[in-house]
């Protein structure tokens, strides 16, 4: 009787156990699944934006249907946790969770030390740190690192960029986004097409010019696989022209660059000088002008850019789609992108 009983027992215990993962897979398929054309207007610009809010706010998520966070500037590993965790668990749709993990400008500094990029010497020692970071940020949450600089030249903030000769740069990258990916988080290469460093974006709008060296480590990151391009915000001149204009804002700089890869392009923070100045008395219409020349999603963190002001940006881009002046055929492009590449069967 006893064995009879203990036989029953397993098998009961066997066929709760399977049903439960059955449900769970089913659910998780529905949730993995997207119909874009039962999106509205809203929903998918949303998608193309990243803020940095400055407090629980639900808002971001409720009126204006974000499709990512930043953040960089909490204390505690249980303040990150406890803000992603808030923005996640509202979101109708999974956000990218994001910040600068370079090593040089560490978010985690209070909790964490790190080597920065200047302290690499071997290809396995970025492969190392690419990992450990990527550990940090999956343990907090995270799921994309706007990192690796993929830049050579850099006057401005030395440690944030890979130092050698030009194949020692490059087997770094690939190293250090290899290392990122084996604890599934999403890489970024950037400031494409380089020379970001060369002066301070934040601070002036300067003209740099592209140089085929910084070109190849794009390559590089792009044969690594890397999940997400930024562009800069210098005006480029030499290898690429972006005709007098910033690049994050030139369809001649970025436009090519879609023709050889298919991932995500993001643009650099656009609250900075470098491309402020061009919008002195128009800043409402920075968005429309940042898909048009092809980025996938605009990057809004400056501190100023709260919820009115990411509210008024996003609703001028609603309206110059409703106008004809961006298709919406252009809008889905991207968010169907996105919604990929956070896990999603688009339909």
């Amino acid at each position: 009787m006893l064995r009879r009983f203990l036989l029953l027992l397993v098998i009961t215990l066997f066929i709760i156990f399977f049903s439960v993962n059955i449900s769970s897979f089913e659910d998780n398929s529905m949730k993995k699944e997207i119909n874009l054309s039962e999106m509205t207007l809203s929903e998918k610009i949303g998608q193309l934006v990243i803020v940095k809010p400055k407090k629980l706010d639900n808002r971001y998520l409720e009126k204006l249907q974000i499709g990512g966070i930043f953040l960089n500037d909490k204390k505690t590993k249980e303040d990150y946790l406890k803000t992603i965790e808030f923005y996640q668990n509202n979101s109708k749709i999974e956000l990218f969770v994001a910040t600068d993990m370079e090593g040089y400008w560490n978010p985690f500094n209070e909790f964490y030390k790190s080597k920065n990029f200047g302290e690499i010497n071997l290809e396995s020692e970025a492969y190392e740190l690419g990992k450990e970071h990527g550990k940090i940020l999956k343990e907090l949450g995270f799921n994309l690192d706007f990192s690796p600089i993929v830049e050579i030249r850099n006057n401005i903030w030395l440690g944030r960029s890979f130092t050698g000769s030009e194949k020692e740069i490059s087997e770094k990258i690939s190293g250090y986004i290899e290392g990122l990916h084996s604890e599934n988080i999403l890489a970024t290469a950037k400031h494409y097409p380089g020379g970001n460093l060369v002066k301070n974006p934040h601070l002036i709008k300067y003209k740099v010019n592209a140089t085929k060296t910084e070109l190849n480590m794009f390559d590089t990151a792009i044969n690594s696989d890397v999940n997400f391009i930024m562009i800069g915000h210098p005006v480029i001149y030499g290898e690429l022209n972006s005709n007098g204009k910033s690049a994050t804002i030139s369809p001649e700089i970025i436009l090519p660059l879609k023709q050889k890869f298919d991932g995500l392009i993001i643009t650099d923070a656009v609250t900075m000088l470098g491309l402020r100045t061009s919008y002195l008395f128009n800043f409402r219409k920075i968005y429309s002008d940042l898909i048009l020349a092809g980025n996938d999603i605009v990057l809004d963190t400056h501190i100023q850019s709260g919820y009115r002001a990411i509210k008024r940006r996003i609703s001028k881009l609603e309206k110059a789609v409703q106008k004809g002046k961006i298709s919406e055929q252009r809008i889905d492009e991207s968010v169907k992108k996105i919604l990929e590449v956070k896990g999603y069967s688009v339909i």
